[in-house]
């Protein structure tokens, strides 16, 4: 498994470096992690790694092709069994190789763009400055949406179309359409069969306004409507949701700035899996020389059997301009038991961009 790693992360670096040489339409990034974990309180320990490699590739005036493929690695399994999840880049299944998007997009003008092709949610709406500070999976993508539905977020993508439109300074509008069932199995991943897998669609409205600190004000309102097949699969259930995130500035001191977060999602009906979500933090940028980041966050997940809480601190630390290590403690209730678990994360990231 580790040569198979290695041999992946030096293939895509020279493809990276080779796309780099011979065209400069083509950004690329490479992102590698490692995270130990640890259980407080069962002892148990676990070893993470992932690895990502992007390409963007410019085409005609204003097309793109977008590509992104991940690998990842475990050791020793989840340290707990909480539902909001403790890393962000914890997988069950160890895959040398998963495509997590192979899109085309087009911009018309300065206000409107297309993209078609596999896609992954998370980063179309759900990874932010504020919530991309945080190691837990909850604040990558709203639990009512993977924990309800088998949907494009990571580590799985799907079939769709992703459409953005800028009316005015500062106004986003955004809504996708994807294929009902995401999959990382390079046989199901192309496809789009509303008739058998049914379909996803997701959208929102959001409104920044500039601060006089490193990140602006941001104010999102969404919703999730799915039909997706049953357990059986014979009978597509309908479902629908709203969800909402605010990241608000709140101080400046010198350079750094403290950032209310605040999320929250409901469904519309209350027998299924998850019906609820909320969460709120305070981060802190650009701490100190070298840019820290700290944060806390307080999630709650709502189930019809019982709640689940997961309390998150945290600091980014940036050793070098690629290189950063980040240490996370989580405090964890699930069904009537506690759980203190702390991991230690270091993060590489290279590439340009386009």
């Amino acid at each position: 498994m580790y040569r198979i790693l290695v041999g992946l992360a030096a293939c895509l670096c020279g493809m990276v470096v080779w796309a780099q040489e011979t065209s400069s339409r083509v950004g690329w990034n490479l992102t590698a992690m490692t995270e130990g974990e640890w259980s407080m309180t069962n002892g148990k320990t676990s070893w993470i790694n992932y690895l990502e490699a992007g390409v963007d590739v410019g085409l005609w005036k204003g097309a793109a092709f977008e590509g992104m493929a991940i690998a990842t690695y475990q050791a020793g399994g989840a340290v707990d069994n909480d539902n909001l999840g403790l890393s962000n880049i914890y997988t069950d299944e160890n895959k040398p190789l998963r495509l997590m998007q192979a899109s085309l997009r087009q911009v018309f003008g300065k206000y409107f763009s297309v993209s078609l092709g596999l896609r992954n949610v998370d980063a179309d709406y759900f990874t932010t400055p504020a919530t991309g500070l945080f190691t837990g999976a909850a604040d990558a993508d709203y639990p009512i949406l993977s924990l309800n539905y088998p949907l494009a977020t990571f580590p799985l993508s799907a079939m769709g179309i992703h459409v953005e439109c800028l009316p005015m300074n500062g106004l986003t509008l955004k809504a996708s359409v994807y294929n009902g069932v995401a999959s990382d199995a390079f046989n199901r991943q192309f496809r789009f069969c509303p008739s058998s897998d049914g379909v996803f669609t997701l959208g929102c409205i959001s409104y920044e306004l500039p601060s006089k600190g490193e990140q602006a004000a941001s104010y999102t309102l969404g919703y999730v409507y799915g039909k997706t097949p049953s357990e059986d699969g014979s009978v597509h259930e309908k479902e629908t949701g709203f969800w909402g995130l605010l990241e608000q500035p709140l101080v400046l001191l010198g350079k750094s700035q403290l950032v209310l977060l605040g999320q929250g999602a409901a469904m519309t009906s209350r027998d299924i899996p998850c019906n609820g979500y909320w969460g709120g933090g305070l981060v802190m940028n650009r701490i100190a020389r070298n840019d820290m980041t700290a944060g806390i966050v307080f999630n709650r997940l709502l189930f019809a059997d019982g709640d689940e809480t997961d309390i998150e601190c945290t600091i980014h630390c940036h050793i070098t301009s690629w290189l950063s290590l980040q240490p996370a403690l989580h405090i964890i209730h699930h069904n009537k038991h506690n759980f203190v678990a702390g991991l230690l994360r270091l993060s590489l990231e290279l590439g340009n961009e386009r």
